[in-house]
């Protein structure tokens, strides 16, 4: 029997940072894109700034739940606290650290930062395009439909095949309501034209992706709907690419949820928010704003 591969640890180093880091960002991720697509994070840091990713994907009852048509047995509070004790036991919830959050990893983000005691707190919370989990901007069950999901659906096939987002539809003609086929074959012919999808990609196997892109989803929508957050005693830091999941003026559900809010605004989309030059400068300067002097 061949043995089985050992799972990739929950928290990945990037960068360490100098002895001691001058400052350190801790990075709570969803999964959707792989974690490698930080390193461009870790380059637009200043120098001395360690980088380290905590990969949800990498606790089996959150992973597992993407794969079961988005049936839960965890939740938000028992992800953060997995996190938390994760880090801890590493030492990195030490002076001058930021969190960031990509996504729902921002809600998991919140989240932990309710947990942590005071002197292991970070100094900001910095969501990127995270969408709060408050009334108004939870789903209710099972509401995350096609006519949602399938432009969100593009800009993340367009961000995993590393092709053009404008190749692929942002919006669809008629309403798919429960038969997404039509919309998913103006989505493969697109692809195949850009290249965006491989030659001999087909409409069932595309729909399989698709199908489990959408269980991510309802998966998130379910444990953010169960969850009730706190806020939080400290500075929040929104910010949203120029096409993000919504297109709301107002900040997403965080008003209140911290002890203040600033917001901010990036190139690109949900997805290529994390690869776009610009935008990775961006997060990194609501990251570490400054940098502390090098010890004397």
């Amino acid at each position: 029997m061949r043995p089985e591969r050992p799972r990739p640890e929950l928290v990945r180093t990037f960068r360490s940072g100098s002895a001691p880091e001058r400052a350190r960002v801790l990075v709570i991720h969803p999964g959707a894109l792989p974690t490698a697509d930080y390193a461009g994070l870790a380059d637009a840091l200043p120098p001395g700034t360690g980088l380290h990713v905590v990969d949800l994907e990498q606790i089996p009852e959150y992973f597992r739940a993407a794969l079961d048509s988005g049936r839960v047995t965890t939740s938000i509070d028992r992800l953060a606290a997995r996190a938390a004790g994760e880090l801890r036991a590493r030492g990195l919830l030490s002076e001058r650290w930021v969190l960031l959050g990509w996504s729902f990893g921002g809600v998991v983000g919140h989240a932990l930062t309710g947990l942590l005691e005071e002197d292991e707190r970070p100094r900001r919370l910095v969501l990127l395009d995270s969408i709060a989990p408050v009334p108004g901007y939870v789903q209710p069950e099972d509401a995350i439909g096609h006519g949602l999901a399938l432009p969100w659906f593009c800009m993340y096939l367009a961000a995993k095949r590393g092709g053009d987002p404008g190749a692929l539809p942002t919006a669809f003609p008629d309403d798919p309501g429960d038969r997404p086929d039509a919309a998913l074959e103006q989505v493969l012919r697109a692809g195949l034209d850009s290249g965006i999808l491989r030659p001999g990609t087909t409409l069932p196997g595309l729909r399989k992706v698709y199908d489990t892109y959408l269980d991510g989803l309802r998966r998130n929508n379910r444990l953010a709907a169960a969850h009730r957050p706190r806020p939080v005693g400290l500075p929040l830091v929104l910010l949203r690419p120029e096409r993000g999941l919504l297109a709301t003026p107002e900040p997403l559900g965080w008003s209140g949820l911290g002890a203040d809010l600033g917001t901010g605004l990036t190139p690109g989309d949900h997805y290529s928010m994390l690869r776009d030059p610009e935008a990775l400068r961006r997060i990194a300067a609501a990251a570490v704003p400054e940098t502390a002097p090098a010890p004397g």
